[in-house]
């Protein structure tokens, strides 16, 4: 502490350093008027005059204000989920910024972005489901905020169901996932949904040639609150088309998101999340036919959080969920109607606990399912089925870190389900060992069932059907297997080498014979059962995580294998979502205010059916034949379409608008427009096989922005 006489050419110093607690004494001061100077290391320097009379005592009291220092920058880099990564094998995590970078169709979709996996693929370009290590999309669940999402689509499966700007990240578990989930046979993907800020009003958008999305978020007094909405405006592009083709239909879809979250600093908080999308599908091609589709997800979730110091969280949740479908359709004046619903209420409740070495989860869960079907033609009876099964779950992790770079997890998980009064063990186990070089050990595995099986149309999403496996038949089951090597020479580079191997069983297959007026919806009318199988496979990854040129590069060798009693003749085949190659590389570069996205899809083609041969029908009584040639098929997926690839490419530019920052962007879907093959169709008029194709080149054009 500094003071000096004004208007003096003498300068008289007093000064003193405070103690511990900034109290301070400048004696021996006499009477005038001075300058009082304060300096502490990171603070801004105070000054002020001060007034002092004989024999009078002055009191000031300060408060300094942090002082801003100005460097070159740093890069610090931070990962709140790097010791998860470190004890699970078979996860892979994607945040906001990496789903932002990678090209897309007009919006980042986080399910697209997870296709750029190695081992990750998609049924077709039109498609958001995931084949993951030879598992089709049945045997992936999919989570907002743990919350199951059964159709998470939009579209068709052209847009997944979750708008980028509401989202934190996705975790994905490619197998061997922990105690903590269940209820499929093979991945997870958790979409965490983005936590608003408290500290001001703010907000982002775009607008792209195919939707539209808007996000705020900000404070109410301690608490955070967000909001996210999305919307197509095909409607004008598709009335244009209507006029010359009146069997273009009216399509349009929403969706919406909020969140709430309580003072995150104290000891209890809550959450409440909300989602809402719906697609809406209109054709009339004339006066006498109509059909309409309307379907969509809504989901409901409430959390509170009580935390009795730093080793002890329990939590409370519920949640709501459910998928619909409505159809609505009259053909030459009949009336059709089809009614599809599945609800799940969820209640959970879960205690997190740290004492020494061990971080334990302990978790039950209620959910209570109600599945609703039902077809009426011309206003007749209707056809259907209803059930209300219960499923009971407890589950316990736990992560021992035995010693430094040593850690075994181990879990049980317990179910029980009231369809045939069944209960299900689920052990499972996760090891990492730190070896010398930067090297690290990981291995997994685990038992799995599957009691929800999905009846996927693929082509057309909205006609999806979930299914309860019930006391007809046994509830799939697969055991899994995982061992890595990862190797981090440092915090901007990783390169990962992972083998896996699934053995399946008690699995069911749609049964082509099911006819749609049956009257009986047991999962012995509705499925080919006691199948067999197993997923096998090595994938590598490299990846690049900061600097200007961020992206990963990786590659997948894989076979799948099913057989079932009744088809095939009992010999085994390669699913429809086996591939044997599967190459994968995205890269961004950023300089200055443009970055550049691009990513290489390379795969083996896709398992279908050929033909063996055709042939007539002679009517033994009339000498006459079938009109046409009837198909012999040959062995079931004997045959493969052509390799898939395509390249996409985007470009941004960054710039500020009315002082706020802002981008423009432009997308390139299939860029050399590669006419990939889907599927065969074989026509019984003409000897000519038909090859349909998938997407050509798609290129997008939009605007970002954010206040």
């Amino acid at each position: 502490l500094k003071g000096r006489a004004l208007g003096l050419d003498a300068i008289v110093e007093n000064q003193a350093t405070t103690d511990v607690s900034g109290r301070y004494v400048l004696e021996d001061v006499s009477a005038g008027r001075f300058a009082l100077r304060v300096e502490v290391p990171g603070f801004e320097a105070f000054v002020d005059s001060v007034s002092v009379r004989l024999g009078a005592d002055v009191e000031r009291d300060i408060a300094l204000s942090p002082e801003v220092e100005r460097t070159e920058t740093v890069v610090v880099l931070g990962d709140r989920s790097a010791r998860e990564r470190s004890n699970q094998p078979a996860l892979v995590q994607l945040d906001s910024d990496q789903l932002q970078s990678t090209p897309s169709i007009g919006d980042p979709d986080p399910i697209r972005s997870l296709q750029l996996l190695p081992g990750v693929l998609a049924a077709s370009d039109i498609s958001s489901g995931l084949y993951i290590r030879g598992g089709g999309p049945d045997q992936t669940l999919v989570l907002l905020d743990g919350v199951t999402v059964y159709n998470p689509t939009h579209a068709f499966g052209f847009f997944s169901t979750f708008n980028t700007d509401a989202i934190d990240g996705v975790s994905l578990y490619k197998g061997a996932y922990p105690a903590a989930y269940g209820g499929r046979l093979g991945s997870i993907v958790d979409v965490a949904s983005r936590t608003p800020a408290s500290t001001g009003l703010s907000g982002k958008g775009a607008l792209s040639t195919l939707s539209a999305r808007l996000t705020l978020e900000g404070p109410a007094g301690s608490h955070g609150w967000s909001m996210s909405g999305r919307r197509t405006y095909l409607e004008p592009i598709l009335s244009s088309l209507r006029r010359s083709t009146p069997e273009i239909p009216f399509y349009s879809f929403y969706d919406l998101n909020a969140k709430f979250v309580t003072d995150p600093t104290a000891r209890g908080w809550a959450e409440l999340v909300a989602y809402r999308g719906r697609d809406d599908l209109r054709i009339e091609p004339d006066r006498d036919t109509r059909l309409s589709i309307d379907w969509g997800n809504t989901v409901i979730f409430a959390r509170y959080n009580q935390a009795w110091g730093p080793d002890w969280l329990g939590t409370l949740a519920l949640s709501f969920s459910e998928y619909e479908s409505l159809t609505d359709a009259n053909v030459f004046n009949t009336p059709v109607g089809i009614t599809n619903r599945l609800r799940d209420v969820t209640g959970r409740a879960q205690l997190d606990v740290r004492a020494g070495k061990h971080a334990t989860t302990w978790g039950v869960a209620a959910s209570l399912y109600d599945f609703r079907f039902a077809q009426t033609f011309n206003r007749e009876v209707p056809i259907g089925f209803d059930s209300e099964p219960v499923e009971l779950t407890t589950f316990v992790d736990d992560r021992w870190d035995v010693r430094a770079g040593t850690s075994i997890r181990t879990g049980l998980r317990t179910r029980w389900v009231s369809d045939g009064d069944r209960w299900l063990i689920e052990p499972r186990l996760a090891f990492s060992q730190a070896l010398p070089n930067d090297l690290l050990l990981k291995l997994g595995g685990g038992i799995y069932h599957q009691y929800l099986q999905l009846v996927s149309t693929e082509g057309f999403s909205a006609g999806d059907l979930y299914v309860p496996v019930d006391e007809t038949t046994s509830p799939g089951r697969s055991i899994q297997g995982v061992a890595g090597l990862e190797w981090n020479p440092s915090p901007a580079y990783q390169i990962s080498a992972e083998v896996y191997y699934t053995d399946l069983s008690d699995l069911v297959a749609w049964d082509d014979r099911a006819t749609a007026d049956q009257e009986s919806f047991t999962a012995e009318d509705l499925f080919v059962t006691g199948g067999s199988g197993y997923a096998t496979g090595l994938e590598l990854f490299a990846e690049r995580r900061v600097g200007r040129v961020t992206g990963w590069v990786g590659y997948a060798l894989g076979w799948s294998r099913r057989a079932f009693d009744e088809l095939n003749s009992g010999e085994s085949f390669a699913p429809k979502y086996d591939r044997r190659h599967d190459f994968k590389a995205v890269l961004s570069y950023r300089s200055g205010p443009w970055s550049y996205s691009t990513a290489f899809v390379f795969g083996t083609g896709q398992a279908f059916t050929p033909a063996s041969a055709r042939y007539r029908v002679e009517d033994p009584t009339l000498g006459s034949r079938t009109e046409g040639a009837l198909v012999l098929p040959g062995r079931r997926n004997s045959g493969r379409l052509l390799p898939y690839h395509r390249l996409d490419f985007s470009v941004t530019r960054d710039f500020t608008a009315f002082g706020r920052p802002a981008s423009w962007f432009v997308q390139f879907f299939n860029l050399y427009t590669r006419r990939n093959e889907w599927f065969v169709q074989f026509d019984d008029q003409s000897p000519d096989v038909e090859v349909f194709k998938m997407l050509p080149i798609v290129p997008s054009v939009g605007l970002s922005f954010s206040f």
